[in-house]
């Protein structure tokens, strides 16, 4: 009876003989208290991100790109070259592309051709690489006069979540920079309420790598707008001369659709000569697209090669970043 006496609580006999069967101490319960408090309190590092994917395996000199030589050591290109789908170029060597001679990647939005040597790319007068993508990573570089590397109206699809290409059917221009331009269709909207595509990608000034923005239309049934400009990445080790075109501009609309909006170009050097042009200006057609964006990282600048992202036809500025 003297237990019973003890515990005059009223507890129910199963709670009871839990309590006496499974005794909680207080320094279990501290020392559990204690590493959550210490858990708690450490700094939460996340998982690394996956890598990145492998490139594709590298063209040959003479087998793939119909040059002479090895890009191991040096691989000339002296014939024209109509590239069907994305491409990779990569050799320990020099890349010559001789002059007169034009490579092409445009039978589809966004063809991406990457170049990668270690010793030095030549582009010889008059000779043009066009794609949507343009990467080139070397030693040093020369462009010839009047020779580009062109990325106009050939842009691939811009970022996602963004409003770029404008709606509708009144032919407004594309943005991305800047805002595109628009002309007043709709005599019920006041000047001030109609606007071309939206600006887009601030988080990335110093290292822009967005598409530009196709041009809206001016019919349901075809779409007239010029297409967005493209992206160019020049990663120079020592010395990059500029005597011709690096262009990332939006297409033309015509008389019936918007232009593009002018894509991205990001180049870094340690030095930079040559009197050529760098440009990611907006397209031009029924309205102006906006102008995109141009990054220029270089130590040493011996001359003033021209940059220009302006839109046309409207007064909607972008972005160089020097």
């Amino acid at each position: 009876m003297a237990f019973s006496s003890r515990f005059s609580c009223n507890l129910h006999p199963i709670v009871l003989l839990l309590i006496l069967l499974f005794p909680i101490s207080a320094a279990s319960l501290d020392s559990d208290f204690d590493s959550d408090l210490l858990l708690f309190h450490q700094d939460y590092t996340p998982p690394a991100p996956p890598p990145p994917p492998p490139h594709p395996p590298s063209l040959s000199c003479d087998g793939d790109l119909g040059g002479v030589g090895s890009l191991d050591t040096t691989c000339k290109i002296a014939s024209s070259l109509n590239l069907s789908k994305n491409v990779y170029i990569a050799g320990k060597g020099n890349f010559v592309i001789l002059s007169n001679v034009n490579i092409s990647c445009s039978s589809f939005p966004g063809c991406e051709i990457m170049i990668n040597i270690t010793g030095n790319f030549s582009l010889g007068e008059n000779s043009t690489i066009a794609s949507g993508t343009i990467e080139l990573f070397a030693d040093n570089a020369i462009f010839g006069n009047n020779s580009a590397v062109n990325t106009t109206g050939l842009a691939g699809s811009p970022p996602p979540r963004t409003s770029g290409t404008p709606q509708g059917v009144d032919g407004a221009g594309g943005g991305h920079g800047g805002r595109g331009a628009a002309c007043l269709t709709d005599t019920s909207k006041l000047p001030e309420d109609v606007w071309g595509g939206d600006a887009y990608a601030w988080s990335s000034l110093l290292k822009p790598w967005s598409y530009g923005s196709k041009g809206g239309t001016t019919s349901r049934e075809i779409d007239y707008g010029g297409g967005g400009g493209g992206r160019v990445m020049l990663v120079i080790l020592r010395l990059l001369e500029v005597n011709g075109r690096v262009l990332a501009e939006g297409g033309d609309g015509g008389t019936k659709g918007g232009g593009g909006s002018g894509g991205s170009i990001y180049i870094k050097a340690y030095k930079m000569i040559g009197t050529g042009s760098i440009s990611a200006c907006g397209g031009n057609g029924f309205a102006g697209g906006g102008g995109g964006r141009v990054s220029v990282d270089i130590f040493s600048r011996h001359d003033k090669p021209e940059i220009s992202v302006n839109g046309k036809t409207t007064d909607m500025s972008s972005n160089v970043v020097l």
